[in-house]
């Protein structure tokens, strides 16, 4: 005697049999993306590493200083810099040059903060 069941549990493990192939195939797919993605992190730590660390953000704020300080050493004196017209003509260009030095900082701190090696 046949039982009506048997037909409905062989499509059933037919069924499932497809489904885990159907699964071990998108694994298989996903496993060489997670090794291509692997491989081009791998790529892009080695460009990173030699590339040349330029100057960092320490020596451009001493430099930068050293710069205000030479400025300012020699605005006094008139050191080369020129006649100046009056006090307040020097102020003002001093201003000029320590906003444009301030700028720079800051445009350097904004670099420095997007790259991890600065």
């Amino acid at each position: 005697m046949r039982s009506p069941i048997g037909p409905i549990l062989v499509l059933s493990g037919l069924a499932t049999i497809v489904v885990l192939v159907l699964l071990l195939f998108q694994n298989l797919g996903m496993r060489s993306d997670l090794e291509s993605a692997r491989a081009e992190v791998v790529e892009l730590r080695t460009a990173v590493e030699n590339l040349e660390s330029g100057v960092s953000n320490s020596d451009l704020v001493s430099r930068l200083d050293e710069l205000e300080t030479e400025i300012r050493d020699m605005l006094p004196t008139g050191g080369g810099v020129g006649t100046p017209g009056s006090d307040s003509d020097v102020a003002d260009r001093l201003d000029e040059i320590m906003a444009g030095i301030e700028a720079l900082d800051a445009r350097v701190d904004e670099i420095c903060d997007n790259i991890p090696v600065c």
